[in-house]
């Protein structure tokens, strides 16, 4: 089972290198495999919206990188409000502190499963207690529409924000799910999982930022 290493500006020197594994790994799936971005000479996968701003979650498991993601406010620009806000013509464009952008999930290939299952349901799980840790209510973004019925599977509410358009040759939307005690508790039921997954070390930044409130210094 991964363990999900929370990671943002202020603890990254932490993660030096697995930060590093994680950009290069990006760049194999999102650049090399799916040519959805432009092939980077350094083999690294960075966009606009990786900033100090950004919290990622780092799945690790036998020392390795093998998943992730990565959150982002919705009141700052980010990948739906820059580049599909015309995909969201249900619900509008979500600008709340308590929305979460949620992008670059990628499980490496020897350890993909089949459905919500495994590597990526422990992800989905983690990015969902990772929200709810931090009260947020709803999370998530643009996606390959497949990954809806993956949502499904594990009992979770989803909410799509507009009609499914074919990107790069796939059907893909936007949506969100809602961030309950319940919804956590039914994905760890249908993934096998018995335990919290994230981790937290160095420095805290919260996720929603109320002008009083300092970085919490985890205790390790």
């Amino acid at each position: 089972m991964i363990e999900a290493h929370v990671v943002n500006a202020q603890n990254r020197h932490l993660y030096e290198s697995e930060f590093e594994e994680f950009l290069r790994r990006r760049h194999d799936y999102y650049a090399v495999a799916n040519r959805w971005v432009p092939i980077s000479d350094d083999g690294l996968e960075l966009d606009p919206f990786d900033t100090a701003q950004a919290t990622y979650l780092l799945g690790m498991l036998e020392g390795r990188v093998v998943t992730s993601a990565r959150l982002m406010p919705t009141t700052i620009p980010n990948l739906v409000s820059e580049k599909f806000p015309h995909m969201c013509e249900n619900i509008g464009l979500p600008r709340s502190p308590e929305w979460a952008d949620w992008t670059r999930t990628y499980v490496l290939p020897e350890y993909r499963g089949v459905g919500a299952t495994g590597i990526l349901g422990q992800m989905f799980c983690a990015v969902m207690e990772y929200c709810l840790d931090e009260g947020i209510t709803h999370t998530g973004g643009v996606l390959q529409q497949f990954l809806i019925k993956r949502w499904l599977d594990l009992g979770w509410k989803v909410i799509p924000a507009g009609l499914p358009r074919i990107l790069s040759g796939d059907w893909c939307l936007v949506a969100y799910v809602e961030v309950t005690e319940t919804a956590l508790k039914k994905g760890r039921a249908h993934a096998s999982i018995d335990r919290p997954l994230l981790v937290r070390n160095g420095t805290q930044l919260p996720f929603i930022k109320p002008s009083q409130h300092p970085a919490i210094e985890a205790v390790t």
